[in-house]
């Protein structure tokens, strides 16, 4: 069945550049989500777990032969019994030194679950990214979803 002139002029190709916007502003708003998610579980932590302070025993690489740096430290929990947490944020320069006293939030029922004091790495590369899409995205997002909406529509 062949198309009618008067259809084949109305019909538009994918609005393309606004897919495109939303899909930018769309993961830009799930590291938005992310980093507030982390920030709230670190929150969480600090308000309703325990409070200690542990020692930096030894510094760590997340993978073999890169230099990034993690802290492994040893903290006595509340019934007395050491444990020692591995943490997965590793920086270049590290961030501790060995024999460095840390303060540190942990989770009773799970003690490898531990916020180190003032360590919001995460967040920070989360809602960095999160800017960066929302950067380029922000300006055109509203008419890009009109674009979509009126494609949709037909």
């Amino acid at each position: 069945m062949a198309l009618m002139p008067e259809m084949m002029e109305t019909s538009k190709g994918v609005p393309g550049f606004a897919l495109f916007t939303l899909l930018f502003f769309t993961v830009g708003a799930v590291f938005a989500v992310i980093s507030y998610t982390i920030y709230r579980n670190n929150q969480n932590l600090i308000e309703h777990g325990i409070e200690t302070t542990g020692v930096v025993i030894d510094l760590h690489r997340l993978k073999p032969r890169e230099y990034p740096l993690a802290p492994s430290i040893r903290f006595v929990k509340k019934g007395g019994s050491e444990h020692v947490f591995h943490s997965s944020e590793a920086r270049n320069p590290p961030a501790y030194q060995i024999g460095e006293q840390v303060t540190l939030y942990y989770d009773p029922a799970d003690p490898d679950n531990v916020h180190l004091e003032g360590n919001y790495l995460f967040v920070y590369v989360f809602a960095g990214m999160a800017a960066m899409f929302w950067l380029f995205s922000i300006w055109n997002i509203g008419s890009a979803v009109r674009e979509i909406f009126q494609w949709i529509a037909g």
